[in-house]
């Protein structure tokens, strides 16, 4: 760690240098100066909120996208070079830092950031084990006594194809580590199963053999502070790419929030079940969690069971719930990077909206294998009443313009009185906005408003 992140000695100055406030930029007008990494739909969702807050006086995104230079300053460097960011905290009297991608997280730039003594919200790279590995998680769950599926856990895929034969199918195939959300199959013969054992990501390492679970799926993602958990808004997502749940599986494809699934009020009653005890597990270990945990669940005839954990802000939930999430956002964020979150919501319960909101993903042509990129994006400033786009792979093009420049390249998230509502406008947005080969599923919270 010491070799990648620079010794003591720099950040001892790091830290003086902050508390004379340098004046190689001014500190402008009070408020906290904020500093998100990634350049995703959920950073936007993340900056969008802090933009939303009277507390917060400059936000920093990189790598960013071409939304987000529209009311954050973009920098155009890796979100990863640790030296320069240890610069650019102190040059920028940032205050508080928000890691979003996982493998910023796995690659351990929260412990980086916490060093030069700012609020940051990113668990340490112990912590987030419990999503870059999931064996881990199996075993952390085993521990704290969490219900999850009975799973098996093998070396590699070719012990995962000799270990076929003690599973009946239909079986999960998961990749233990990071995958861009990609890294889950659900085999419903074993010649499916061989057949994604062979294949990227369970082909390159260590290989889960999990129960399938039959229910209802619903996401819930909650603050934690050491043993503190707040919970955030429940929300639904959709992970395939075709409608009917059809289609390999992609980082995501639409997400509502409220969901009858797990209504607002029973969501921290849920988080004490599933997310505390881990919260106390991790402590107990002495890695303590700080900053979103989120807990991917199903609802079965027994009981609620933990199918995964990340360890951030959901891609696409953070689009449908941070909107949701009434008060001073940053404040709430600030409290949780410096370690008083409790202390800051007994003074400053959390409360949510009771707007409904709808994320539909548009996505590039063949996605989620490579994308095709380049392609201008018309239509943002035709938008509907209530509807936003929250860019995801955008970028600028020579002119200036809007370009698709990855998979997930636009969420229309808009906003109604109840989901039926919301979902008809996130669609009349869809259709404004177009660029060659765009996709989308067009049944995203389709079953909220029959079951409404």
């Amino acid at each position: 760690m010491k070799g990648i992140f620079g010794g003591e000695a720099v950040y001892k100055t790091i830290r003086e240098h902050r508390r004379q406030r340098s004046p190689r930029r001014s500190a402008g007008a009070p408020g906290l100066n904020c500093l998100v990494l990634g350049g995703g739909g959920r950073e936007y969702a993340i900056a969008w909120r802090l933009a939303n807050c009277n507390s917060v006086a400059t936000i920093d995104s990189l790598p960013g996208n071409a939304g987000l230079s529209l009311f954050t300053r973009v920098l155009d460097r890796k979100p990863d070079d640790v030296a320069w960011l240890d610069e650019h905290v102190l040059a920028s009297f940032i205050d508080l830092a928000i890691v979003g991608p996982d493998d910023l997280i796995a690659a351990g730039i929260a412990d980086a950031l916490r060093r030069s003594e700012i609020a940051v919200v990113g668990p340490s790279k112990d912590a987030s084990k419990i999503e870059w590995s999931k064996s881990f998680a199996k075993e952390l769950m085993a521990e704290a006594g969490v219900p999850t599926a009975r799973s098996e856990s093998f070396a590699d895929a070719a012990s995962a194809k000799d270990g076929l034969g003690r599973w009946n199918a239909p079986v999960v195939v998961k990749a233990d580590g990071l995958a861009l959300g990609k890294g889950v199959t659900v085999a419903r013969t074993p010649e499916e199963a061989v057949e994604a054992l062979a294949t990227p990501p369970w082909n390159s390492g260590r290989v889960l053999l999990e129960e399938f679970l039959e229910g209802e799926e619903v996401s819930l993602q909650a603050l934690v502070d050491g043993e503190t958990v707040v919970a955030l808004p429940p929300a639904r997502d959709h992970k395939r790419a075709r409608d009917g749940d059809a289609g390999p599986n992609t980082g995501g494809m639409g997400a509502f929030s409220p969901t009858a699934v797990l209504p607002d009020d029973q969501a921290q009653t849920v988080a004490a079940e599933v997310i505390a005890p881990i919260a106390a597990a991790l402590a107990k270990r002495g890695t303590p969690y700080r900053g979103v945990l989120y807990a991917g669940l199903m609802k079965t005839k027994v009981g609620w069971k933990v199918l995964e954990y990340n360890a951030r802000f959901g891609d696409p939930e953070a689009e449908v719930t941070l909107p949701r999430i009434e008060g001073d956002f940053a404040k709430l964020l600030l409290a949780l990077g410096e370690g008083r979150l409790a202390e800051y919501v007994a003074a400053e319960p959390i409360r949510f909206s009771r707007r409904a909101y709808v994320d539909v993903v548009l996505c590039a042509e063949n996605y989620p294998g490579p994308p095709r990129t380049g392609m201008a994006v018309e239509g943002l400033d035709r938008l509907p009443e209530s509807v936003f786009a929250f860019h995801g792979a955008t970028k600028r093009g020579p002119a200036g313009n809007v370009i698709v420049n990855g998979g997930r390249v636009m969420h229309m998230v808009a906003s109604g009185d109840n989901i039926a509502e919301a979902r008809d406008r996130a669609y009349a947005g869809a259709e404004r906005v177009t660029f060659e080969g765009k996709f989308y599923r067009s049944d995203i919270a389709q079953q909220e408003v029959a079951v409404a």
